[in-house]
């Protein structure tokens, strides 16, 4: 890292060294850090195949399935068809997207806009805007509606706008899709206590995407 270090300091617009840096972090098991470094060497090189490959491997690491199949996209995309980890890349692509049309019943295009909405919807569910996240909810949901964490928040959601019984029904379905999404079922008790019409206060949150956890263990 420090010859590394040393060689940014000549050679910023270099993207090998942001590469290596990237490598240093992945190795230390710093997956955040090494992205943010692919993704430099990305900007200096947008060809750089071995970011792209480093950086899906970087957020499977993470569980972060969906921006880890865009990097495998990218390398399918760029590379050559011939070479191993660009048919690697495109096995595990084929075998997720067949992965999410079993359980999730969705197509892999679909899945992914709906993490998307879901993601921007939980920015904004954490800033307190829960009008705006309850709509980003309700998008993720019209394209995937076998998430439980997307049916959780948006019943969380309607408690801190006081509509209980959307929120209840909201709440039930997360259940119904998974039994063992304990963010639901504190939810539910909480709003199970509030009166219609009357915002819930003070209720901490906390999401676990359970279904990506279980995609990872039914694939294949």
């Amino acid at each position: 890292m420090a010859t590394l270090t040393g060689l940014l300091r000549d050679h910023p617009r270099n993207h090998e060294v942001a590469f290596g840096i990237g490598v240093v972090h992945a190795f230390h098991g710093e997956h955040r850090k090494a992205i943010e470094w692919f993704d430099k060497a990305i900007a200096i090189y947008p060809y750089s195949l071995e970011s792209y490959i480093n950086k899906a491997v970087a957020h499977q690491k993470m569980l972060d399935i969906p921006d880890c199949v865009r990097a495998y996209q990218k390398v399918v995309g760029m590379g050559d068809a011939r070479d191993l980890e660009v048919a690697a890349a495109r096995s595990f692509i084929a075998d997720f997207a067949a992965t999410i049309r079993r359980t999730e019943g969705v197509s892999l295009d679909a899945y992914l806009k709906a993490g998307d909405h879901f993601n921007h919807a939980f920015a904004l569910m954490e800033g307190e805007d829960w009008q705006g996240a309850l709509e980003g909810f309700q998008a993720a949901a019209a394209l995937n509606d076998r998430s439980a964490p997307c049916h959780g928040n948006m019943g969380l959601c309607y408690g801190y706008l006081g509509q209980k019984a959307k929120g209840m029904a909201a709440l039930d379905r997360a259940l119904e899709l998974d039994p063992e999404y304990e963010p639901a079922r504190r939810n539910r008790i909480a709003l199970e206590k509030m009166e219609e019409g009357e915002p819930l206060e003070n209720i901490t949150f906390a999401v676990v995407n359970h279904g990506l956890e279980g995609l990872m263990k039914n694939r294949g």
